[in-house]
């Protein structure tokens, strides 16, 4: 009889601790998947946000939209998706008469999810009035990808941007939710590295370059100057070689940090009004190296390094830091080299005043610069001339 009555009090023991635990697990599986979800919101809270930041607010994006340029276009875009794989597609499509947002509007139709964007400048204020981008995002891939226990689908439960989902969940409650667990985690760590260099390089190209650039201002004026001159020049001379739109970012942004190794010179010497010494000249040539030191020190910006450390070589090894000859010498640091001397002698410096730019061109025939560079600054001469005075 003790025995029944114990036996009895251990089934129903067990009964209330399984019970317990299901409904634990049951709970903690809902927990999961909310946790998952807004995960999931804030991947693509940031991807729209950098999309539309950094590509529907920029100048050639939107002229190459508007005289049609697909090879441009396409390159963009190209780039967007390289920025986040799961974007399934992008196009151009007419502005709906509905769509009154500021920059974008996310939307679903309760299993698909995608994002208008309205197609700025570079400053916000010119718009495309006729024009959208549309960009689509593979929701369930995502999650997918992480083993996520829910899913995207018509007929589901209302979340938000009217997508719809249900509950996926097969095998054991545990290892669903280990799973999830750790999927969850890895989501965060790989995506939170992918969205924070994505944002750096965001701010590396904006507001954080003209920062750089001022540090090196704050010293010596010319030199921030000549920096944006340089690289406006080095842009225009990449586009006439036909470069790819990634060479010319890489163009701009290595023409604006060129010098930044300047830094480290003593303002007595850049702005000293005559001729260097020989010792004042080597603490000048150092200027590439300390340069080049500094940019290492930002991941975001370190594709400038081969340029800012080269652009003073020269095609016959009489240059510096190295003494590289011809094509030792990486294509972007030779026409930041032209750009870069072509200013120099049609600017005023404390020294001397500046050259008319016919001169200085005759003159650079006779350096050791590439002359096919030389050549196509001789061939539109009026339009660096006019880039140039532009401020």
């Amino acid at each position: 009889m003790y025995l029944t009555r114990y036996r009895w009090i251990f089934v129903i023991s067990a009964l209330l601790i399984f019970m317990i635990v299901a409904l634990v697990q049951i709970h903690y599986q809902r927990k999961m998947e909310q946790y998952q979800l807004r995960v999931f919101q804030t991947i693509v809270q940031r991807s729209v946000d950098l999309v539309s930041s950094g590509y529907f607010q920029w100048t050639e994006l939107k002229e190459a939209i508007e005289r049609n340029d697909e090879e441009f276009m396409e390159e963009a875009f190209e780039e967007i998706r390289g920025l986040d794989p799961y974007i399934k597609e992008i196009k151009i499509l007419n502005v709906p008469p509905d769509f009154k947002e500021e920059y974008y509007r996310i939307e679903s139709d309760g299993e698909r999810l995608w994002a208008l964007f309205k197609i700025y400048d570079s400053m916000g204020e010119e718009l495309i009035p006729d024009k959208t981008a549309y960009v689509e995002w593979d929701v369930n891939g995502i999650l997918d990808t992480i083993g996520a226990s829910v899913m995207f689908q018509k007929g589901g439960k209302k979340t938000f941007w009217n997508l719809e989902y249900k509950s996926k969940a097969r095998g054991s409650w545990f290892s669903i939710s280990f799973w999830s667990s750790l999927g969850g985690l890895f989501l965060i760590v790989v995506l939170h590295s992918i969205f924070v260099r994505s944002i750096l390089r965001t701010h590396y190209e904006t507001e954080g370059l003209e920062r750089l650039v001022s540090i090196v201002g704050k010293k010596d004026h010319y030199t921030a100057e000549h920096s944006r001159n340089v690289a406006k020049i080095a842009c225009l001379i990449g586009e006439k070689m036909n470069l790819k739109r990634k060479e010319l970012k890489i163009l701009e942004i290595a023409g604006h940090l060129h010098d930044i190794g300047k830094i480290a010179v003593p303002e007595h010497i850049l702005n000293k009004p005559g001729k260097l010494s020989d010792e004042e000249f080597e603490i000048i040539k150092k200027h590439p190296v300390v340069g080049a030191d500094i940019l290492r020190e930002y991941p975001e910006l370190s594709f400038t390094v081969p340029v800012v450390l080269y652009h003073h070589e020269r095609m016959d090894g009489s240059g510096y830091p190295l003494g590289l000859k011809d094509k030792e010498i990486p294509i972007l640091a030779r026409i930041l080299a032209v750009a870069d001397v072509f200013d120099a002698l049609t600017s005023d410096r404390p020294y001397r005043k500046a050259m008319k730019p016919e001169d200085a061109l005759s003159l650079m025939k006779k350096m050791p610069l590439d002359q096919k560079m030389v050549s196509i600054l001789e061939k539109h001469l009026s339009e660096f001339i006019n880039l140039k005075l532009q401020k």
